[in-house]
């Protein structure tokens, strides 16, 4: 029994799985580590390669082996700027939750984030958790994919690519400040008046401890403030989610 594989076909697989690969690699929440399998992930960006077949076949292949080297670079270069583009808006989850740590007076240690297998303060870990339960309940992860599978409608990024890549990079990092800032204000603004009112508290008062009275009104008033604040983050998540795949469409196709 032989199977016979067009050349040109199996070409196009191979720069699309590299593309892939690199993407799943890098882009929240598929580079989950320690619960995700290796073999699953191989398995989910072949899965992507072969849909993206139709797309691949349609670029110049390449007809040597520098040539193949040089495009499967490529293929891995533009699969880490799209996930990074993603892991970059969804960062900002994380952000808030660190400025919420601090602020608060919750300087409890970095814990260890089962997702990320990185350091990250509790708080941050929270929202990062909530905003990945409330892109799977939305069903925001099927529109990332589907934007990546519309990446495959150009080679890649080339050299012409490198403005439209460096103007929205630059978008991506103000969102990342303002949508950690937009989430996180309310609770700051709140925290900074309870500092200044511990503070008018100490001036008017100096024989009463404020110390021992203001550390756990902060933290109260933080825990009450996150759990409020939750129901500001399925919107961010959408908006998050709809900027991530425009970008990473916008990015590939140099528009």
């Amino acid at each position: 029994m032989s199977i016979n594989v067009d050349g040109g076909t199996l070409i196009a697989f191979l720069l699309g799985l590299a593309r892939a690969g690199a993407w799943i690699a890098i882009v929240p929440p598929f580079s989950i580590k320690g619960t995700i399998p290796m073999m699953v992930k191989v398995g989910f960006a072949a899965v992507l390669s072969f849909s993206a077949l139709p797309a691949i076949t349609a670029w110049p292949l390449p007809q040597s082996t520098p040539a193949l080297i040089g495009a499967v670079a490529s293929q891995v270069a533009t699969g880490v700027i799209l996930g990074l583009v993603v892991r970059v808006l969804f960062s900002s989850f994380t952000a808030t939750g660190s400025m919420a740590d601090m602020f608060g007076g919750i300087i409890l240690p970095p814990s260890i984030d089962p997702l990320t297998a990185e350091q990250v303060p509790i708080l941050g870990q929270f929202y990062e958790q909530v905003a990945y339960v409330l892109l799977f309940v939305t069903g925001g992860e099927l529109l990332i994919v589907r934007g990546f599978l519309l990446s495959f409608q150009s080679v890649g990024i080339t050299l012409a690519s490198f403005p439209v890549l460096a103007r929205v990079l630059t978008q991506d990092v103000v969102t990342f400040f303002l949508a950690a800032l937009e989430m996180g204000a309310p609770l700051l603004i709140v925290l900074f008046a309870t500092q200044v009112v511990l503070g008018m508290l100490a001036k008017a008062a100096p024989q009463m401890n404020v110390f021992w009275l203001g550390f756990p009104l902060q933290v109260m008033m933080a825990l009450i403030l996150v759990a409020l604040s939750i129901r500001v983050l399925p919107s961010f998540v959408d908006r998050l989610v709809i900027r991530a795949v425009t970008d990473m469409v916008g990015i590939a196709t140099g528009r």
